[in-house]
């Protein structure tokens, strides 16, 4: 097994602070993974009542965009740290994992090893976008189809008692049978869903789930490609290889406040719910968040380019005269 580690650079913080930020509490991730469920429930049963007009398209569009959201809901709940009452975190991971092809087990140990060599050409279970990153890269994961394709064939191999070598490096040899057996009720229910579509002779099935799956896929890979592209590999401090950047109140509502990305790697056991507080704490520490997802995706693009000519490049991220001096004292002692 694949011995996980956290040698990062960790930004001081006032100890009682942090503690508090770290308390989990099931009020406010009930509200927020309960108004994110409402509300694609609404837009389902929008899509199922409008089926077979044209406003069906329009539903269906909506409907899979929030499907694509449960990505984000996955990621939190495999921490741990949304809920206190550890039954309903479970339950929503599984919830959203099976909307997204993420077996729990799995995707939780495997992001365990993206937090233990983040951003690492070696150890990175979800290194995805290694520099230099190529403009077809970009595509397949900002499209959704490389995600889509990788969850989709990972979770069905899974079934038939397949787990990726660098997967059974991590997870416990005690977990793989679960990790399996949820594979198989996960790919089960899909199956169920397209027995039913043939039995009912419609598509209304597929398309609430399966095909939402496709629908949402842009929504999960643009949100994603807004982590580590084009940034500094191989070193181990997060304000370099992690990118954090401002949202709207609804961006961040959908995306679980994973904006705040820095803040989350540096402190992975913070709640999402807390991390805009956590954010102001350290605000003086960090790099200038980029402006909204347009000044990412200008960041990204000119760091592309600039990769086509260098592909040694990335892209420099300046931090704080006083950050670099606590950084250069915590490397002496």
């Amino acid at each position: 097994m694949t011995k996980l580690t956290n040698n990062y650079f960790v930004c001081p913080i006032d100890k009682q602070l942090l503690r508090t930020l770290s308390r989990r509490s099931d009020k406010p991730a009930l509200i927020w993974f309960g108004s994110y469920f409402l509300l694609l429930s609404l837009m389902g049963a929008a899509l199922i009542l409008t089926w077979g007009t044209a406003w069906a398209w329009f539903f269906s569009i909506v409907y899979g965009a929030l499907w694509g959201c449960a990505a984000s809901g996955v990621h939190e709940t495999c921490h741990k740290t949304p809920f206190r009452t550890r039954w309903m975190n479970e339950i929503v991971l599984w919830t959203f994992g099976w909307m997204v092809q993420m077996e729990p087990v799995s995707v939780r140990w495997g992001h365990l090893g993206h937090h233990s060599f983040t951003h690492h050409s070696v150890g990175d279970t979800e290194l995805s976008e290694p520099n230099p990153v190529s403009w077809g890269m970009l595509f397949k994961i900002g499209s959704g189809l490389g995600g889509t394709y990788f969850y989709s064939k990972s979770l069905l191999r899974q079934a038939f008692g397949y787990i990726a070598e660098d997967l059974r490096e991590i997870i416990p040899p005690g977990k793989v049978t679960k990790a399996i057996n949820n594979a198989r009720v996960m790919v089960a229910l899909y199956a169920l869903m397209v027995v039913w579509a043939l039995v009912a002779a419609t598509w209304l099935p597929i398309v609430l789930t399966l095909g939402a799956r496709i629908i949402g896929g842009p929504v999960t890979g643009l949100f994603h490609l807004t982590q580590h592209t084009c940034l500094q590999m191989n070193v181990n401090d997060h304000r370099y290889s992690t990118r954090s950047f401002t949202a709207s109140p609804l961006t961040r509502f959908f995306y679980f406040n994973m904006n705040y990305h820095i803040e989350h790697h540096m402190f992975p056991m913070v709640p999402f719910y807390n991390l805009p507080q956590l954010s102001e704490a350290l605000k003086d520490q960090f790099p200038t968040p980029a402006k909204g997802l347009a000044g990412v995706y200008r960041e990204i693009f000119s760091g592309i380019i600039r990769q086509r000519r260098d592909p040694d490049y990335f892209i420099p991220k300046t931090i704080p005269e006083q950050a670099g001096k606590n950084a250069e004292l915590s490397a002496a002692t």
